[in-house]
């Protein structure tokens, strides 16, 4: 139901996306659908808190016991779009509708999108002792990568486009170098920063898997 209505929020926008049209998408009644939530702000809000704690805590669970800044950052983007490249518009309705919200549902959404962007931040103020300081600060790389990684949705092609391991590792790369001094050699992330040697680290199978 909420793969259903995700489909229709991002195809037609939430303004314009009927109860009545997600219910058709998901093959079940109008009333039916009621029976699980109340309305249509109710349905977005599942949408919404659903991904960021699946993204928060898919995260925390990889990085457990992985020391390396450059490493966690390559678990948390390969996490990031393993969710995302399996379910597309998921991302476009966290990126386009995510001030949508209003009231207590706001506020449990926010929760969990500040707790995940502070694990971003975090990971770039370790960098940033680890190599005695930094081009930008922790924060403005953060901003700077969700903004690049979460528009994604507007020029991947899920049938041609590279797979999430090469799009984690170039993201990663590009984040990583971005956010060293400008004194710091640049060189290519592989190790530390390679999203199949972070992943061997953690304990997780060195290739990603699309997340639902």
């Amino acid at each position: 139901m909420l793969r259903a209505a995700a489909e229709v929020f991002a195809e037609n926008g939430f303004d314009h996306a009927s109860i009545r049209a997600v219910a058709e998408r998901a093959a079940i009644s109008v009333p039916g659908l009621y029976h699980y939530v109340r309305s249509k702000d109710e349905l977005l809000f599942f949408i919404q808190f659903n991904v960021f704690d699946s993204l928060l805590t898919g995260y925390q669970q990889d990085a457990r016991g992985v020391a390396a800044p450059e490493d966690r950052l390559a678990l948390l983007i390969g996490n990031h779009l393993a969710r995302f490249l399996a379910n597309l518009s998921e991302l476009v309705v966290c990126s386009r509708e995510i001030n949508r919200l209003e009231g207590d549902f706001r506020k449990r959404v926010g929760a969990r999108q500040r707790a995940y962007f502070d694990c971003a931040v975090a990971i770039f103020a370790d960098l940033e002792k680890k190599h005695g300081g930094s081009s930008v600060s922790p924060r403005t790389s953060a901003l700077a990568m969700f903004g690049a990684i979460n528009w994604i949705h507007t020029w991947y092609q899920p049938r041609t486009g590279p797979s999430a391991d090469r799009l984690a590792a170039d993201f990663t790369h590009l984040f990583i170098q971005g956010a060293l001094p400008r004194s710091a050699p640049r060189q290519r992330a592989n190790p530390p920063g390679d999203i199949r040697t972070a992943r061997t680290k953690a304990g997780l199978p060195g290739r990603l898997e699309r997340r639902d």
